[in-house]
């Protein structure tokens, strides 16, 4: 509507939709099959299925975000996985979700990965995800992490380090790596406000090896 538009505003939300893999089942304990499927997955048709209000991720930081490094390049669109393997991929049952994972499911088939999709209840993939062996693959639409306060370490600690990888958690990769949770921890005893830049710069690099 014509009239309305000028009472819309259009703006960025500290959040970012992603797949988890997790790394205690086979085969996604192996980096080169991560690598594979992220290259697999077509991101500018998953924003297209939303109406273009998303922009593609090539990192875990949204944009908007403290620590966000503008000059890193993700990985590239590409099929090319030469050995293909079944999985179950897990999302919210509430549209758009649904139509995104199958979506993902074509993409993946392409690489010879036969994906078969659990569309359950956000209570159900939420708990699947905090178990170590219920979710190989999960797409967090409508369940993904938004930010509960502007800082880079609140999407670190409970999405991606070992502190939250644990039953009930909300690690669902369960990825645990212990050198990076040091970086972490150094980075967010930075509280000096003059080292601001260098604590965003460490978050950056952080984020870069994940």
């Amino acid at each position: 509507d014509p009239e309305q538009k000028a009472r819309v505003v259009e703006g960025g939300q500290l959040q970012t939709g992603y797949i988890t893999m997790n790394v205690e089942i086979p085969p996604f304990d192996k980096k080169e099959v991560r690598q594979a499927v992220n290259m697999a997955i077509n991101k500018d048709r998953i924003v297209q299925i939303i109406n273009g209000r998303a922009v593609p991720a090539n990192q875990p930081l949204p944009p908007s975000m403290p620590g966000y490094d503008k000059e890193f390049v993700g990985y590239a669109y590409e099929a090319g996985f030469p050995d293909g393997f079944e999985t179950k991929l897990f999302v919210m049952n509430t549209d758009p979700n649904p139509r995104i994972a199958q979506a993902i499911q074509q993409d993946l088939s392409q690489i010879g990965i036969k994906a078969s999709i659990q569309s359950l209840a956000q209570a159900n993939v939420i708990a699947a995800g905090g178990e170590k062996d219920q979710a190989p693959m999960i797409w967090s639409g409508g369940m993904a992490w938004i930010a509960d306060f502007p800082d880079p370490s609140n999407f670190y600690g409970p999405i991606l380090g070992c502190a939250g990888a644990v039953q009930g958690g909300w690690n669902w990769s369960w990825y645990c790596n212990a050198d990076l949770d040091k970086m972490a921890a150094d980075a967010d005893s930075m509280t000096d406000p003059a080292k601001v830049a260098d604590r965003n710069r460490l978050w950056s690099e952080i984020y870069g090896k994940i």
